[in-house]
């Protein structure tokens, strides 16, 4: 599916995603959060959507179903941890040989890849949303305006999740250094 006709489906997708994560999970931050996380994952497969606007609210609508029962059933699974987000463990990381700036000896390079360890290690323990939105603003350059387009959401509300993420990341490389 094209960028430009997804864009115009975000506000109607982000709809049905709200209203039936909150009829399942009876919680407005809970549904914000299952929305959020469909709006994301709907974006990262925009590319692969037909065009046919139904099928991908239907799809919407399954996949809210789907990560809306997920939180339900981990919550009863683990009742004490309910504060914390389930994480995707199935996210392939490459191990290819980066370039290696000339200037760069033994000991920089070690360093170097120490510290891209500790940001990847970091950025894993994220919730999805904000890894996702920390993303999108960093690696695919995107502007809040855009971020808040493909979510469904105001600007301010992405520069909130933005800020919350950046924070929780500096707390977790400071553990782990």
């Amino acid at each position: 599916m094209e960028r430009s006709k997804y864009i115009s489906l975000v506000t109607e997708l982000r709809q049905i995603a709200v209203a039936r994560a909150l009829v399942l999970l009876n919680d407005k931050e809970d549904a914000e959060d299952v929305a959020a996380e469909v709006m994301l994952r709907l974006w990262e497969r925009h590319r692969l959507l037909r065009d046919d606007a139904d099928e991908v609210r239907y799809f919407a609508y399954t996949m809210t179903k789907n990560l809306s029962l997920d939180l339900l059933r981990h919550r009863r699974r683990y009742p004490i941890l309910r504060i914390f987000h389930r994480q995707n463990s199935d996210e392939e990381e490459t191990d290819s040989i980066p370039d290696i700036p000339d200037s760069f000896t033994p000991q920089q390079y070690v360093e170097s890849k120490e510290v891209g360890d500790i940001f990847r290690m970091a950025m894993g323990q994220l919730p999805y949303n904000w890894r996702k939105i920390i993303e999108m603003r960093e690696k695919e350059d995107m502007s809040f305006a855009e971020i808040a387009q493909v979510l469904g959401t105001s600007e301010s509300s992405c520069r909130g999740m933005m800020s919350k993420a950046r924070q929780r990341l500096l707390q977790l490389i400071n553990k782990m250094t």
